[in-house]
């Protein structure tokens, strides 16, 4: 049972490099074209990509422990670095620390 297992893992991995060699053969890689975006340069420039940040939104005492509520937010600036506008996520980090 094991060495037909074998067999036929050995044939699969020879049948795969078969393969691999007769389309190397009929795609070179001197002939491939590879697109990196349909937008030109201008869009690309004016499109305004966020900035994800943490923000401190709670702080609570909970079981001898301080428990801080950051919350993620898109931050979109303008072209001088101005905030323009903060939209939250739904995604939240919590850390807590002992009080002593």
């Amino acid at each position: 049972m094991v060495q037909t297992i074998l067999k036929f893992a050995l044939f699969c991995l020879l049948l795969l490099g078969v393969i691999e060699l007769t389309i190397n053969e009929f795609f070179k890689n001197d002939d491939a074209v590879t697109v990196t975006s349909f937008k030109s340069e201008d869009e690309m420039n004016q499109e305004n990509i966020p900035s994800l940040e943490m923000h401190l939104v709670d702080q609570d005492e909970v079981s001898g422990y301080i428990v801080e509520t950051y919350r993620e937010y898109e931050v979109y600036k303008n072209d001088s670095g101005e905030v323009v506008k903060e939209v939250p996520t739904a995604n939240f980090d919590y850390i807590r620390y002992k009080i002593e």
